[in-house]
């Protein structure tokens, strides 16, 4: 959040299977997770859903399936990283739109975020010694990037 200064953090891709509502979300390592367990993460009052506007050819959509199900078990990615070796969870979300031929935002770069924020600054120390070893150039896509896509509308929750 204070990065990005928004307050969507983490994100995933639902999908019903057998009835039951599930997550294909990065966190270490990627899986999917059931969609109540997925809330429960989550402060609450802070949970939103959303999808396409329009939707997608059947081909486009098996597409992007395959190839979401390939992640399954890869390494988190802490470093924000924009090759597949890794993922992060809104690196996996806009590359499994982006195989269905949806781009739902323009990457960023890591320098376009607040990266001098004290919080930002702790964690940059961690994970990457300091600041002058960010890759700065870096594409990246935040959680809240895809939030607000014109691309993709809320979905009412029950």
């Amino acid at each position: 959040m204070e990065a990005t200064g928004s307050p969507y953090t983490h994100c995933g891709i639902v999908q019903i299977k057998d009835g039951q509502f599930l997550v294909l979300e990065a966190v270490q390592p990627v899986r999917v997770t059931p969609l109540a367990t997925f809330m429960s993460h989550s402060d609450r009052g802070t949970f939103t859903a959303k999808r396409l506007k329009n939707s997608i050819a059947p081909a486009a959509y098996q597409q992007a399936q395959t190839w979401a199900l390939t992640q399954i078990g890869k390494n988190y990615d802490d470093q924000f990283r924009w090759d597949d070796q890794r993922m992060y969870c809104s690196e996996l979300v806009w590359k499994i739109y982006q195989k269905a031929g949806v781009s739902l935002c323009e990457p960023r770069k890591v320098r376009d975020y607040r990266l001098d924020q004290p919080e930002v600054l702790k964690v940059i120390e961690q994970r990457y010694g300091s600041l002058e070893n960010v890759p700065k150039d870096e594409n990246v896509v935040a959680p809240g990037d895809l939030a607000v896509s014109p691309l993709l509308m809320d979905v009412p929750l029950q």
